[in-house]
């Protein structure tokens, strides 16, 4: 008992909640605020156009590789899309390339593990995410789809019509703060319990723990890894440079990139708070998806790529 309130483990989860916590109130409400801008200059039926057919998928594909944003973060911009109606299978096709294609994770990698491995990772990701946005689609997943009602705050944010914007006055930005404060807290309590299981696993699971895998056989290691990856709450800029000394330790290219993808695209805190729209399973589908995309990842790359070891 002793050991595990130890002030060291202690100190690791408290710092990493408070840090956490503070980072995703303040992204959650600059990204509300930034969605509720574009809805009201860009009515519903525009973003129904841009994320339709099979464009769609590229295009949804493409926003997410520019948006630099982790698993969590990514929520106000999924709402804000299933707001609007737009096509489910590209929205999921978003939901999957934001954390795993963002913009930092691409160029950590390529500076990192250089261009054929960062390649190969790329594309694997890419033609994952749009298949399995074609898939759910099909299989009508978008029936497990709950949004959270919210206060009209003064004004409605998903007209279907074009209607003149609001200049950015005093009053339309207060009331562009309310209506994100609105979302913020729909969402605040599986983001405080979605924080604090991070909070506890950052504190109280050792590096160590991951470097002694590397003994395993690469068919077992890669989907072990996945599956750790997915209770981690890690971002690019601290899980490129673990990678880097995973491999070092003796762990394969593969098995570190299915730890990444599986910690970057379906941790335990974004499942939390993803529960608060996705019903089981919706939420299910999605973690397997990611389960997936980074077994078929790691196999590709520790098949095309020369072992590390």
């Amino acid at each position: 008992m002793n050991e595990l309130m130890s002030s060291p483990a202690v100190a690791a989860s408290v710092e990493f909640f408070i840090g956490t916590l503070g980072e995703l109130l303040l992204l959650f409400m600059l990204i509300s605020m930034l969605v509720l801008v574009l809805q009201d200059r860009f009515p519903a039926k525009r973003i129904q156009a841009l994320l339709s057919g099979g464009r769609g998928y590229l295009t949804a594909a493409a926003l997410g590789a520019i948006t630099p944003f982790c698993s969590c973060s990514t929520l106000p911009m999924l709402v804000g899309m299933l707001r609007a109606h737009a096509a489910f299978g590209p929205v999921m096709t978003f939901l999957l390339t934001s954390p795993l294609l963002n913009p930092v994770l691409v160029v950590l990698l390529l500076s990192v593990f250089g261009p054929a491995l960062t390649l190969l990772y790329s594309a694997a990701v890419l033609l994952i995410a749009l298949l399995a946005g074609v898939l759910l689609s099909w299989l009508r997943f978008q029936r497990f789809v709950t949004l959270p009602e919210l206060t009209n705050c003064g004004c409605s944010s998903t007209s279907t019509t074009a209607t003149k914007p609001e200049t950015f006055s005093a009053l339309y930005l207060q009331r562009l703060f309310g209506r994100a404060l609105a979302e913020t807290k729909s969402f605040l309590p599986h983001l405080l319990f979605g924080v604090l299981v991070g909070a506890v696993i950052h504190g109280y699971v050792p590096t160590g723990f991951f470097q002694q895998l590397g003994n395993l056989n690469q068919w077992i290691l890669i989907p072990i890894a996945a599956l750790l990856g997915i209770p981690l709450y890690v971002r690019a800029s601290s899980m490129i440079p673990l990678a880097l000394s995973l491999v070092g330790k003796g762990m394969s290219y593969g098995s570190v990139m299915a730890l990444t993808i599986g910690g970057a695209g379906a941790s335990l805190p974004e499942m939390i708070m993803l529960k608060r729209i996705f019903q089981w399973p919706l939420l299910l589908a999605f973690v397997a998806v990611v389960f997936l995309t980074a077994c078929i990842t790691g196999f590709s790359i520790d098949f095309l790529l020369p072992a590390r070891g």
